[in-house]
């Protein structure tokens, strides 16, 4: 039994909801709250949060399929195993789409996505898929990039302070003007051929 009975909803605040392994389709979401959620395993069809803010819920493996975020931020979230390139994004991001803020996002794809100006701080972003997606601006930093993939990757002025275990090589990313901080930026020398030795 779904928690919503209208369309559209605005400014409104939902706590505590229990939406593990239910259906939400077609119900859009204007400046909303969610605290203490669980939507896990959730399938969200053709939905809309636009400017919605998701503190401390549970998301793991939700299903986006056709759902659109605008300006869309979780805060201290469970967000596995998404894979966001079944949501539906523009064709051209004019604004931030998405920020994590202390949260799991780890097994996630966003393959291909245009992004840029994403946030993903100070989260575990372990084994996540930014292959061929546009993260120009975003900030990884404090995050926890063990095992992730970065291929094709446009990175330009990204932030990586504080961030580890990525490993991203130079020539199949776009790096320009991104921030890095040692001793970790020494892992985009592995892919370059050469001997590191210390003094």
């Amino acid at each position: 039994m779904t928690a919503f009975t209208e369309d559209e909803y605005y400014d409104e605040t939902f706590n505590d909801l229990q939406l593990a392994n239910e259906e939400l389709s077609s119900v859009r979401f204007y400046d909303c709250t969610f605290r203490n959620c669980d939507f896990s395993e959730a399938a969200l069809r053709a939905c809309k949060f636009s400017g919605c803010a998701f503190e401390s819920c549970n998301m793991n493996f939700i299903k986006v399929t056709d759902s659109e975020f605008a300006d869309a931020s979780f805060v201290k979230c469970k967000v596995v195993g998404v894979n966001w390139t079944e949501a539906d994004w523009p064709r051209t991001a004019g604004r931030r789409m998405l920020s994590f803020d202390q949260c799991t996002i780890s097994h996630s794809t966003f393959i291909g996505l245009k992004l840029p100006g994403c946030a993903i701080v100070d989260c575990m972003a372990k084994n996540a898929d930014f292959r061929e997606a546009d993260l120009a601006g975003t900030s990884f930093a404090g995050s926890d990039l063990a095992e992730s993939l970065f291929g094709d990757t446009t990175l330009t002025g990204a932030d990586f302070s504080r961030a580890t275990g990525y490993a991203i090589n130079p020539t199949q990313n776009r790096i320009q003007k991104a921030k890095f901080m040692l001793p970790e930026a020494t892992s985009l020398l592995y892919n370059m051929d050469i001997e590191i030795v210390d003094d």
